[in-house]
């Protein structure tokens, strides 16, 4: 079973990020697998359990909650294609290469919650790596998130 979430951004740009361990931890702190650095993450946020040929979204007791398909939860069982949340970002499940051609802007906007879509939303944006440990039994890769959305709309200096 091959999972990925894959970023969604509001100018139509995606990234796939695959989750290769049976469980991925998603937040701020320096040992999770993938690192989110934003407020509006807790240090350990989320969770991705792969087990049995499913896959379950389970939040930490995050205090900006995790969403998956525009609902808080705690723990799901979620689908191709479903819409997972947290700290201000969207991403879309991908399993076995399924759903096959997406229009990021329109998954962004509706993956986006109303909590996080608020005017008090910070304007900042994260910086998300993957753990990078030598000492830790990680299968994924080393990347680093450009999310800064704005680059391409401000004029050099």
């Amino acid at each position: 079973m091959q999972i990925a979430l894959i970023r969604v951004t509001p100018n139509g740009q995606s990234q796939r990020v695959p989750i290769e361990r049976a469980s991925t931890i998603v937040g701020r702190s320096d040992d999770c697998h993938i690192r989110v650095r934003t407020a509006g993450m807790s240090r350990k946020h989320c969770e991705l359990i792969i087990e049995d040929g499913s896959v379950v979204v389970r939040d930490l007791g995050s205090s900006n909650g995790t969403f998956v398909n525009q609902e808080r939860i705690e723990s799901i069982p979620v689908s191709a294609g479903d819409l997972v949340s947290f700290g201000g970002l969207v991403f879309v499940v991908e399993v076995n290469g399924e759903p096959g051609e997406i229009d990021p802007a329109m998954y962004f906007e509706d993956g986006l919650p109303e909590v996080a879509a608020s005017p008090s939303r910070p304007s900042s944006s994260p910086q998300m790596v993957p753990a990078g440990n030598a000492n830790e039994d990680s299968s994924m890769m080393d990347f680093d998130f450009d999310l800064d959305d704005d680059d391409d709309e401000q004029p050099p200096l």
